[in-house]
């Protein structure tokens, strides 16, 4: 028996995929990196606390000269201990560092860019789901009629095979019949074989489980829906996310510029230093195992003088990312007017041809019932049975890919407009 087979709508599928897709899901994380990267930021502006500790073995002592005047003498001069501990806690906290500033404003101009990656990524995906369904429900279409048509030559052949046994028609006739038979179930198998490949690919896209069987909503190819024609929509994700990376590279240019800027620092220690001629004295008390103890704030200023013109040449570097961001803001612009308008030529276009064909199709499923209803009276010949049988498959055929187009041409438009969420019923 055959495996219960669930029926998916589209709306089924975009909500299953939207949830599933891998590729969707590294996306949702790449938002949870940037926010990471905005409190990476942030964590700069406050204390930062070091535990220090340091152990120096003078080989050849270095001298401390100091004023020697209380003892008669022009200078004092002391020779400094062999070994040297020091040990305690430095803490630095930026107080005005531009530079600073701007790098958390920049993380959160890429959180923004990450979060239009994940829309436009999403929107991408439904497009792409919606195409694929469409597909299959053209092809499932296809099948539906090429069975009927199967059906209607098995019932020419039956008559034509008792013409031949009364002695009414040849033997090529009944041969006739049968390669036509043939050819349809070809095309039925290979219509059949074409929708097993689409709907996996289907179920991949979404990360359906691929041994579950699914079926599509029989299409209604009597109708089309309506579109408004609103014009081309603002706030596309190409469009914002463009906007976004300009907004990134002028920061990064007065990041840039900021480095020219003095930057001040709060700075504090509390240290414990000992001296020592022998190194064994540390390991038993005697007074040259002391430790003394220091500690205070200070205030540290940076002030940027010459940088070998380091700066100068990045902030010409960055200006002409900005450049050619612009330069792509106007491309893509132009590029999605230009989509808008062929899209809307087409829409037109595809519903004339629609209407067309489906007259047409339905015109020669009348030519053919017609003839065959003569060719059982004795009158029409089988040539012209299978001829008219012929055209109506095309004219089937033409019509399925017909409505095919014009969806598709639809789903563009919705895009275009900012309206693809509508496919979420």
């Amino acid at each position: 028996g055959s495996r219960a087979q669930e029926v998916l709508t589209l709306d089924d599928c975009l909500r299953w995929g939207i949830e599933n897709n891998l590729s969707l899901r590294g996306q949702r994380n790449e938002i949870q990196k940037s926010k990471y990267a905005i409190s990476e930021n942030r964590a700069k502006l406050l204390p930062q606390i070091n535990g220090v500790a340091n152990f120096n073995d003078n080989f050849d002592p270095p001298v401390s000269v100091t004023d020697g005047s209380a003892y008669d003498k022009p200078y004092n001069v002391t020779q400094t201990l062999q070994y040297n501990a020091a040990a305690g806690l430095q803490l630095q906290m930026p107080l005005y560092n531009q530079t600073v500033y701007t790098a958390l404003s920049i993380s959160k101009v890429l959180d923004e860019i990450s979060r239009l990656s994940y829309e436009k990524a999403r929107e991408d995906l439904m497009m792409q789901i919606a195409k694929m369904y469409y597909l299959g429900q053209a092809t499932a279409e296809q099948i539906t009629l090429v069975k009927a048509n199967i059906a209607r030559l098995e019932e020419l052949r039956d008559i034509t095979v008792a013409f031949y046994d009364n002695g009414m028609a040849m033997e090529v006739d009944v041969k006739r019949v049968n390669i036509n038979l043939e050819n349809l179930q070809v095309q039925y198998d290979n219509a059949q074989a074409m929708l097993t490949q689409q709907l996996n690919m289907l179920k991949y896209v979404m990360d359906y489980p691929a041994e579950k069987d699914i079926t599509l909503e029989p299409v209604n190819a009597e109708t089309i829906a309506p579109i408004e024609l609103t014009g081309l929509s603002e706030n596309l994700y190409e469009l914002q996310l463009l906007q976004s990376k300009s907004d990134l590279a002028e920061r990064q240019k007065k990041m840039i510029s900021h480095g020219y800027i003095p930057s001040l620092t709060l700075t504090g220690n509390w240290m414990y230093t000992a001296y020592t001629d022998k190194l064994h004295h540390w390991f038993h008390s005697g007074p040259s195992n002391h430790w003394y103890r220091s500690y205070g704030l200070g205030l540290a200023l940076r002030v940027p003088i010459f940088d070998g013109l380091d700066k100068r040449y990045k902030i010409r570097k960055a200006k002409i990312d900005l450049e050619n961001i612009r330069l792509a803001q106007e491309n893509t612009r132009k590029n999605l007017e230009t989509q808008y308008v062929n899209a809307t030529n087409d829409l037109m276009n595809n519903q004339r041809n629609f209407k067309k064909q489906k007259d047409n199709y339905l015109l020669a499923e009348d030519v053919y019932e017609v003839t065959s209803d003569r060719y059982r009276e004795g009158i029409a010949s089988m040539t012209e049975v299978l001829q008219d049988e012929m055209r109506m498959s095309e004219a089937q055929n033409n019509y399925i890919s017909a409505h095919y187009n014009y969806r598709v041409t639809h789903l563009s438009l919705l895009k275009l407009t900012g309206r693809v969420e509508s496919l979420l019923k």
